[in-house]
């Protein structure tokens, strides 16, 4: 087991809004201090000393605010990225969904959705072909998805619909982004 640091203190704090656990005190100094845990932390993330005790009161009070603050942006962003029910009901059985990726190319990949379950989709990768609009470069065109035109030899599979102010999402992998397909040519490019 591994040594405590803060267990004596944290063992003296009080418990104040929000859920967070506050020690004042006065150091041995003379000074006022103020020690302040987060709900399941074992590290204080405040420990000042401050010269009043007003200061101090004062400082408590603001990072109380600044933490019930956080927990509101928190709770606000996790119903942003569930949706409503209308933005769940925009994403329909046939709906495509497309999916940009790369690195020193971009690579564009086209997803229809062949069932939906709640927020879990049941898709599987459709073709594209080349749009009839220019790039002015040899090495890039632009495509556009060709509806139920599935791929063969890949099986459906499943992902969690979410959504990131009003614009529902899929994740794919770390290095791409996959939205609902807007029906725009989409660019893509590659260098031999």
């Amino acid at each position: 087991m591994r040594f405590d640091l803060w267990e004596t203190e944290r063992a003296k704090a009080q418990i104040v809004e929000g859920g967070l656990l506050a020690l004042l005190a006065d150091a041995r100094n003379g000074k006022p201090s103020l020690k302040v845990w987060k709900p399941k932390a074992k590290k204080p993330h405040i420990n000042y000393y401050f010269k009043t005790v007003e200061e101090r009161d004062k400082y408590l009070q603001n990072a109380i605010q600044s933490h019930k603050d956080h927990q509101v942006r928190v709770e606000n962003r996790k119903a942003d990225r569930k949706g409503t029910p209308e933005m769940l009901d925009s994403v329909k059985i046939g709906a495509i969904f497309h999916f940009s990726w790369g690195y020193d190319q971009t690579n564009v990949d086209f997803y229809q959705v062949v069932e939906r379950s709640g927020y879990m989709l049941t898709l599987r990768e459709i073709c594209g072909k080349t749009a009839d609009k220019e790039t002015g470069n040899g090495m890039a065109d632009y495509v556009v998805a060709v509806k139920d035109a599935f791929v063969k030899d890949l099986k459906p599979f499943k992902k969690k619909l979410q959504f990131i102010r009003g614009t529902p999402y899929i994740t794919m992998k770390s290095y791409g982004w996959c939205s609902l397909w807007d029906g725009q040519p989409c660019y893509r490019s590659w260098y031999a």
